[in-house]
C-alpha cells in the first residue's frame, strides 16, 4: 500500500512536467513557424542580428525596412558594408553607440556606430547635436533624425517583433532542455516507483505463498496428532 501510494505520488510531477514541456516546445514550433514565414529568395540581415533582449524595438526603429535587405551580394537589395572612417562624427555625449548592444555583421558596423541609444527625457535635447546621418532612439522606438525627422514610439514594428520572437526561441531553447531534464526525472521517479512496487507484489505473493504453505503444514501436524492421540487412546 506503501509503495502504490508513492506511485501515485510520482504521477503528478510527471504530469505537471510534461504540459509545461508539451507546451514550450509548443511555443517554439510556433515561432519557427511564424519565423519562416518572411523567408525569401534571400535572407534577410535581421537573420543576422542578436540583439539584447528589451533593445528589439529600439533597433527595428532605428533601422526599419532596412533589416529586410540582404547580404546577398546576388540579393537586389542589400548591405554591401561601408567601413568606420577616422573622420566620422561622434555621438552626442549621454548617447551611447547601438552597436554596443547589437551582435551584427560587419556590413552594419558603420551604421550602427552612427545611432545612438538615449533615454527618452534627453532625446529632443541630443537630437540637436546630430551630425548628417546619425539618428537616436530610445528603448520604447521613438527616434529622432539629423534631419528633423522624428518618430514617436508607437506599436513595434515588424522588424521589432521578429527580433523579439528571435530572442524568444533563443530562451525557449534553454527552457525546453530544463524542462525535459525535469519530466526525464519525473519519468525516472515514476519508474522505479513502479518497480518498487511490483518488488513490493511479488514479496506478498511470495510471502502469501509461505503463509498457505505453512497453514498446510500446520493442518497435516494436526492431522498428525489427532492420529496418534487416536493411536495412544486406542493402546491405552
Amino acid at each position: 500500500a506503501s509503495a502504490r501510494e508513492a506511485e501515485q505520488n510520482a504521477r503528478a510531477p510527471l504530469a505537471e512536467a510534461e504540459r509545461l514541456q508539451s507546451r514550450l516546445e509548443t511555443e517554439a514550433r510556433t515561432l519557427e513557424s511564424v519565423l519562416a514565414t518572411f523567408a525569401g529568395a534571400f535572407t534577410p540581415v535581421v537573420d543576422a542580428l542578436t540583439v539584447e533582449p528589451g533593445l528589439e524595438t529600439a533597433l527595428g526603429a532605428a533601422l526599419g525596412d532596412d533589416l529586410d535587405a540582404s547580404l546577398d551580394a546576388s540579393a537586389p537589395v542589400r548591405w554591401t558594408g561601408a567601413a568606420i572612417a577616422a573622420g566620422d562624427p561622434s555621438l552626442p555625449a549621454g548617447a551611447v553607440a547601438l552597436s554596443r548592444h547589437v551582435q551584427a555583421p560587419a556590413a552594419l558596423a558603420r551604421r550602427l556606430a552612427q545611432i545612438g541609444l538615449v533615454d527618452a527625457s534627453a532625446g529632443a535635447d541630443l537630437a540637436r547635436a546630430l551630425a548628417p546621418g546619425q539618428r537616436l532612439v530610445t528603448r520604447e522606438g521613438h527616434l529622432w533624425r539629423w534631419d528633423g525627422l522624428e518618430i514617436a514610439a508607437d506599436a513595434p514594428t515588424p522588424a521589432a517583433q521578429r527580433l523579439a520572437q528571435k530572442n524568444r526561441l533563443a530562451a525557449l531553447s534553454e527552457d525546453i532542455r530544463v524542462a525535459r531534464d525535469k519530466t526525464a526525472a519525473a519519468r525516472s521517479m515514476l519508474e522505479n516507483a513502479g518497480r518498487v512496487v511490483r518488488q513490493a507484489g511479488e514479496a506478498e505473493q511470495e510471502a502469501r505463498q509461505r503463509l498457505r504453505d505453512r497453514q498446510r503444514a500446520a493442518a497435516e501436524a494436526r492431522e498428525a496428532l489427532l492420529a496418534a492421540e487416536r493411536a495412544v487412546s486406542q493402546l491405552a
